[in-house]
């Protein structure tokens, strides 16, 4: 949803997946029981070069501590051979 005018209108394009840290939040409580073994993991809102925000988690890759505006990039996780998902690595 746009964050302007609240439009559903979508269009797709390519993007590079490099970004910054706009805000983030570490999860302690596993929201299904599925998910009770990834405890604790920290969701990342990262601006997007591309003009967009996208939220995902984020792959740890560093001692440096979390910081706003800390550079980060897209990577995929293959969960399995049918389900893969977004993720955020710190590209310091």
């Amino acid at each position: 949803m746009c964050a302007s005018c609240h439009s559903l209108e979508a269009e797709w394009f390519e993007a590079t997946g490099h970004g910054t840290v706009h805000s983030w939040t570490v999860s302690h409580h596993a929201f299904h029981r599925g998910f009770k073994d990834t405890t604790p993991y920290t969701l990342v809102t990262v601006d997007l070069e591309a003009g967009v925000r996208m939220v995902a988690p984020l792959a740890s890759s560093s001692e440096q501590p979390l910081r706003l505006g800390a550079p980060v990039v897209l990577e995929y996780h293959d969960v399995s051979n049918e389900l893969t998902l977004p993720r955020f690595r710190t590209h310091e």
